[in-house]
């Protein structure tokens, strides 16, 4: 769909997480106005009238300043991040939601908060963070659970949405089936339609039970009808017609989208339009009626592009390359799919990035266009390890999750004790002032009793100071073992994120190397190619093995640098050698000159990983027709490796990241080449044990200037002279 299903169902059940805005009077008649624009606002939003709604924020945020109220502040955020979701602006949306959070805590509003915290939790699931957004759910969840009220079933709804997403259906069902007998009791048709909308999706989309999703689907269409609300019985249309289309009726598919175009067009649902047209060309080039089928895409396209909905311009792009591919159009399909791909570098989906290199990828190979198709494959292999990369980063969240639930539990045993010694504390006060009423009996009693209360009090308190050691104790050692889990997965990922760096792609590239050789007869000159290739492709793998292998013993603390001496220029042609299929694809110039007259004193596999990243590097962030230059020197102190390129430059915080090692960071190269960030770290913890140094300077006009200097003379290791 344009928008992304779970964007639809989000949207369509919205409004049950009432937009309970704080009521707090303005101060003046600036602030009153205020106000009234942002009222204004929330309210074209939910017309669907996006680029009204826009404005009249524009005019209100014109009038916020230092002065403006916390209930102003809150009701322009989460008015703001309403607007952004529904235009899909995802990351705006996410800030707003997130400032809206903040007023709301100043301003101590609890239905402020629940919005807020919803909103939020819709922002992730977008984003396909399920576990995070359940975490904003379950706070405001328990925010109501004293009194559940609408709500409390709105944010229910919400939550069988992340269920599903998790592709947890059984739970997903329960909710929506527990928010349906709520809504029935209160006889509220209009949340009754929505929730049976839902659960048409669920049956539809998950089971695919597509009869039982069409009798959830009528239901809804009676309940709309009955409340003359026009913008739902559009969707439950809608929804009805990609039904008959998954049950090859394409008649009864027609005629349902066509219900939801006409409804959608009446009641100025402009942005729903796109997702319709969107629906009827599916259907049509699912019918073979191509030429249908791009007239609707493209209105699609044009409704997208109007309203800044970038996942309708995805989307329909590769509606109408599809459709021109099947009409045997291969160049304005070829058009369309580029098009596809430069909408795709505007969203943060690795999906969308991912689905049309594979499109891509299988074009060319059709076309037999190897070296394109060579290119999408370690575009489409590097896409896939940083969507790894992130389940991995998701994994860790969650026990990060888990542990602050444990430490929690324990702090709470620690507050539990000292309740239980407060208690006792004042139960010997009582104890102390009936002894002393007593005390008109007699002075003798009076002492015995308050002796025996001492002694008991005392008792308490060795009591209460024991179990506090022991909770203590407790305490540090779960924090021990989240130090140890910490640096194990650390470790971990590192060795993990470098096998993906530099041993994936390459054996990667062998495989399709190999794939290619044995689809197609090859003449002499094109097998002599291919081998020459699989022959570089394969030796820089067993090299990278090896490098790989010594990096990981580093990071496990065993040195195992050896010095010796080294036939740098060997080693830096071979290199360059090796990566001729990359230079040639992007027609690089490169340049190697050395006027050192010693042999360089290092590690050979270390030295071997330090220059084949680095000229990588270079390639990499060059531009076509670019020019890389290498030069290999030496003064008294030190031997000097250089590498320059006339790409765009190295950033400041890639550097400075470098340096303080916080996380691995990463950019794209200048041909959309994406890299994990270990590279340079690679080569930052060779050259430190090599007691060298590495610099970054400009190169004029454009361009870097990396620069490593090896000491002639070093402590680490003793020299060893070559065979």
């Amino acid at each position: 769909m344009i928008l992304k299903k779970t964007y639809l169902c989000l949207s369509i059940c919205a409004f049950l997480c009432v937009f309970n805005l704080s009521s707090q009077e303005a101060s003046n008649h600036t602030e009153q106005k205020t106000l009234q624009l942002i009222d204004s606002a929330n309210a074209a939003t939910d017309e669907g009238d996006y680029k009204k709604s826009k404005n009249l924020l524009s005019l209100a945020k014109a009038s916020i300043d230092s002065s403006s109220s916390t209930g102003l502040l809150y009701k322009y955020y989460v008015t703001l991040g309403s607007l952004s979701f529904s235009t899909h602006q995802i990351e705006e949306a996410q800030n707003a939601y997130l400032k809206a959070i903040e007023m709301a805590r100043k301003n101590k509003d609890t239905s402020g908060l629940v919005t807020a915290y919803s909103g939020k939790a819709n922002t992730l699931l977008i984003n396909n963070k399920f576990k995070k957004a359940l975490v904003y759910q379950q706070e405001a969840l328990d925010l109501l659970k004293s009194e559940k009220s609408k709500v409390y079933y709105g944010l229910l709804s919400n939550m069988s949405i992340a269920f599903k997403q998790a592709q947890d259906f059984d739970n997903s069902l329960d909710a929506l089936l527990e928010v349906r007998d709520y809504f029935i009791k209160q006889d509220d048709k209009k949340s009754i339609a929505i929730v049976e909308n839902n659960l048409g999706e669920l049956y539809r989309e998950n089971f695919q039970d597509y009869e039982t999703a069409l009798e959830h689907y009528h239901r809804a269409i009676k309940l709309n009808k009955a409340i003359n609300d026009d913008r739902q019985l559009a969707q439950n249309y809608h929804n009805m017609s990609l039904t008959f289309n998954n049950l090859k009726q394409q008649d009864s598919a027609y005629f349902y989208i066509q219900k939801a175009l006409e409804i959608k067009t009446e009641s100025g649902d402009v942005g729903g339009l796109a997702s319709s047209y969107y629906a009827l060309g599916s259907i049509e080039l699912e019918n073979s009626e191509f030429d249908k089928a791009i007239t609707s895409f493209q209105r699609s396209v044009e409704i997208s592009e109007e309203y800044k909905i970038t996942p309708g311009l995805y989307h329909s792009n590769m509606g109408i390359a599809d459709a021109y591919l099947a009409k045997g159009n291969k160049a304005e399909a070829l058009n369309y799919y580029k098009k596809v791909e430069e909408v795709s570098k505007l969203v943060d989906s690795y999906e969308m990035k991912a689905g049309i290199a594979k499109n891509l990828l299988e074009f060319y190979k059709t076309e037999q266009d190897y070296e394109n198709a060579f290119l999408y494959s370690e575009k489409l292999q590097e896409i896939q390890d940083s969507i790894s990369s992130i389940k991995s980063n998701d994994r860790l969240d969650e026990l990060r999750v888990q542990y602050e639930s444990s430490l929690a539990e324990t702090e709470n045993q620690v507050l539990k004790e000292r309740e239980r010694a407060q208690k006792q504390k004042i139960d010997m006060q009582n104890v102390f002032l009936i002894v002393s009423g007593i005390a008109l009996v007699g002075f003798a009693i009076l002492i015995i009793v308050l002796y025996r209360s001492n002694k008991l009090k005392k008792t308490a308190y060795k009591e209460v100071h024991s179990k506090t050691k022991e909770l203590e104790k407790q305490y540090a050692v779960v924090k021990q073992r989240e130090h140890e889990l910490n640096r194990s997965l650390a470790l971990k990922d590192k060795i993990f994120s470098v096998l993906g760096h530099d041993l994936r792609t390459p054996l990667a590239n062998v495989s399709n190397l190999i794939d290619s050789m044995s689809q197609i007869e090859l003449n002499p000159e094109e097998m002599e190619f291919l081998l020459k290739h699989l022959k570089g492709e394969t030796t820089a793998s067993l090299k990278t093995l090896e490098n790989i292998l010594q990096w990981a013993r580093l990071q496990m603390n065993e040195n195992s640098t050896k010095i010796e001496q080294l036939d740098e220029d060997g080693i830096i042609i071979e290199i360059i050698t090796n990566l001729e299929s990359h230079t040639e694809a992007k027609n690089i110039e490169v340049k190697y000159l050395n006027t050192s007259t010693s042999l360089l004193k290092a590690d050979e596999n270390q030295f071997r990983s330090i220059a084949n990243n680095l000229i990588a590097n270079a390639i990499k962030f060059s531009p076509i027709d670019g020019k890389i230059e290498i030069n290999f020197k030496e003064n008294d102190d030190y031997f000097i490796f250089t590498v320059s390129d006339q790409g765009e430059g190295i950033k400041p915080s890639i550097i400075e990241n470098l340096e303080t090692q916080d996380e691995l960071l990463s950019t794209y190269g200048t041909e959309g080449e994406k890299g994990t960030g270990i590279g340079l770290r690679i080569v930052k913890d060779f050259i430190n044990l090599h007691e060298g140094k590495l610099e970054f300077s400009k190169n004029e006009p454009q361009g870097t200037i990396v620069t490593v200097s090896f000491p002639k003379v070093q402590k680490t290791a003793s020299v060893s002279k070559r065979d």
